[in-house]
């Protein structure tokens, strides 16, 4: 007997939705960001989804996660661009896309050991500390966190055991500009921070959403940028500076 994989049934679920739910109700999904993770959204079901979905988000953030083995932006500018890219080159329009914003923190465990130490610090010289190495951090079997990864929101509190490291990290990281992306390797605690900044949102409204032909931004969440809502603001000016710029081409 045969069945139907993941892959295969989600282009059915989602003309079956679009069935019952009519042409009028918006259906939408927050698809991967990663293209290794794009095992339903290839050259041949996009064509098959597209008429039941309205619009994609993908999630341009978590770009680097545990399953990973060196240091990366975890919502880079180039990385961002690879997403989109890969959709675009499966066939979804761009008038359909919606690229994602990372209004929280991430950090990540990176080898201690003397090698390892040594191979950190050349990266962060020359790379801007991209291409540190992590060890491992997922376990290969289970796929459980092994605990050398963590995160937290705008909004919440800074963990005490890593918030000498975070303050560091917010006034000596480095902008890779090649790459697009704010990071800080710590040296003494063996810590890699990767967050999209004021200027990271304004490169990736500018080298992704308007390069590409972009009509929508969302962002993984809006309250996780409280209390301050700077992130957001910053995002909002940027879209709609860009949005201005379209409609004022458009009129001559």
């Amino acid at each position: 007997m045969v069945t139907d994989t993941g892959a295969d049934a989600y282009p059915k679920l989602l003309s079956t939705l679009r069935k019952h739910l009519g042409p009028s109700k918006l259906i939408t999904a927050a698809v991967p960001g990663l293209p290794r993770d794009m095992l339903a959204f290839t050259s041949t079901t996009i064509p098959i989804i597209l008429p039941s979905i309205d619009f994609f988000n993908i999630m341009t953030y978590d770009l680097m996660n545990r399953r990973d083995s060196q240091t990366l932006h975890h919502a880079g500018v180039q990385a961002s661009l690879t997403s989109i890219n890969a959709y675009l080159s499966a066939g979804v329009p761009a008038s359909k896309l919606n690229v994602g914003f990372a209004f929280y923190v991430k950090y990540f465990r990176t080898d201690a050991s003397p090698a390892g130490r040594k191979k950190c610090l050349d990266a962060w010289n020359i790379n801007s500390g991209i291409g540190c190495p992590t060890g491992i951090m997922e376990d290969p079997k289970t796929g459980g966190d092994l605990g050398k990864t963590g995160g937290f929101s705008w909004h919440d509190g800074i963990p005490s055991e890593v918030s000498e490291s975070f303050k560091a990290a917010k006034t000596s990281g480095k902008w890779d500009a090649e790459r697009g992306g704010y990071g800080y390797w710590d040296e003494k605690e063996n810590l890699w921070w990767t967050w999209e900044n004021e200027k990271a949102i304004v490169e990736k409204v500018e080298r992704v959403v308007k390069a590409k032909g972009i009509e929508g931004a969302f962002a993984w969440g809006l309250g996780e940028d409280g209390d301050e809502f700077e992130h957001l603001q910053t995002l909002n000016k940027a879209y709609n500076g860009l949005q201005a710029g379209r409609h004022a081409r458009n009129e001559l």
